[in-house]
C-alpha cells in the first residue's frame, strides 16, 4: 500500500521544484546546527511550518537508517496508550516515494486514519528532500489515560525499533506537534484578551518540562489544564525516550501564526521547535 500526498497543492506546493526551493531556503535561513536525534516539530501547512521544521534537518544525516514520525489524530479517534500504525510499503511526496516501515502493531483498519493525517505529511517532503531519504515509519498517538502508560509504551517502542539503532542515531524521532490553538474557534480563551503572552507562558512551561526531562509532570499539566496542544501525548513519548538516552534538550524556537501572517483574527495557533541533540 501507497500513503498518497493528500494535502500536496493546498497544505503546500505540489510541483517538485517548488518545493524543493522553499525548503532548501528555509533550511539555509536557519544556518549551521547541531545534528538533532529527537524533535518536537510543527504541522502547520508549510507557509507557517517551515519555520518550525527546517532546524531538525539542517544537520547531516548520512548516517540515518529511519525516522519514526509520531503525531495526533485529528480525524479519527484512537484508542489511548497505543500506537496506531498502518502497514503501508511506501509513502508518496512530490519529491518521490519514501519507503515505510510499519510498527509491529500496524493493522489495516488504521489505513484511512493514517492517510488523512496531515501532521505525518507536512514533515514527509523535508525527509524526501535529504540526499540520500531513509525509511520512515508513521504512527498516531491519542492521548495517555495515566503517566505510567508513558513509561511502558516507551519501553515497547524502544524494544520494537532497537537501543542500538536509537542510541548510534541510526533511528530518530520526531513528535509531530502544533501548540496552543487559541481563540473562540478552539474553544479555548483562558488568557482573555491578553492571548499572545498568556499563551506564551503556558507554551514554554510546557516545553521546558519537556526539554528538562520531567515528562509525568508535563503529562499532568498538558491534560489538568486541558492545554489545546494537539500531540502533547507523541511530545511527551518522544522526550521520554530522549531523557532515557540522556540527549540533551533545547527550545529552539517560538512563534505563532500571528507572526506569520500578521491579523487582528483574535483565533491564533502557536508552534515550537523542540530539538534533543
Amino acid at each position: 500500500m501507497i500513503r498518497t500526498a493528500r494535502f500536496a497543492g493546498s497544505w503546500y506546493t505540489n510541483d517538485p521544484t517548488k518545493l524543493k526551493a522553499v525548503i532548501d531556503s528555509s533550511i539555509a535561513e536557519i544556518g549551521s546546527i547541531m545534528p538533532s536525534r529527537f524533535a518536537v516539530l510543527p504541522h502547520a501547512g508549510l507557509s507557517y511550518s517551515k519555520r518550525g521544521i527546517a532546524p531538525f534537518f539542517g544537520g547531516d544525516f548520512s548516517a540515518v537508517e529511519r525516522i519514526v514520525i509520531i503525531a495526533p489524530s485529528h480525524y479519527a479517534h484512537i484508542a489511548p496508550d497505543r500506537l496506531a500504525s498502518a502497514p503501508f510499503s511506501a509513502a508518496q511526496t512530490p519529491l518521490g516515494n519514501l519507503k515505510v516501515i510499519a510498527l509491529s502493531e500496524a493493522r489495516t483498519d488504521y489505513r484511512e486514519a493514517i492517510e488523512a493525517e496531515h501532521a505525518l505529511e507536512m514533515i514527509l517532503p523535508y525527509i524526501a528532500n535529504l540526499p540520500s531519504p531513509p525509511a520512515i515509519s508513521m504512527a498516531l498517538l491519542s492521548h495517555f489515560s495515566t503517566a505510567e502508560a508513558i513509561s511502558k509504551l516507551a519501553d515497547a517502542l524502544i524494544e520494537e525499533l532497537g537501543e542500538k539503532n536509537i542510541r548510534e542515531g541510526k533511528t530518530l524521532l520526531i513528535a509531530s506537534s502544533d501548540f496552543t490553538h487559541y481563540g473562540p474557534r478552539f474553544s479555548y480563551t483562558p488568557f482573555g484578551r491578553d492571548g499572545q503572552a498568556g499563551t506564551k507562558e503556558s507554551d514554554l512551561a510546557f516545553a521546558n518540562l519537556l526539554i528538562e526531562g520531567n515528562t509525568e509532570e508535563a503529562y499532568r499539566l498538558a491534560t489538568s489544564q486541558r492545554l489545546t496542544i494537539c500531540g502533547h501525548a507523541a511530545s511527551v513519548l518522544v522526550a521520554e525516550i530522549a531523557t532515557r538516552f540522556e540527549a540533551e534538550g533545547r527550545i529552539h524556537s517560538y512563534y505563532t501564526s500571528s507572526d506569520v501572517q500578521p491579523s487582528f483574527d483574535p483565533n491564533f495557533v502557536a508552534y515550537a521547535t523542540l530539538l534533543w541533540s
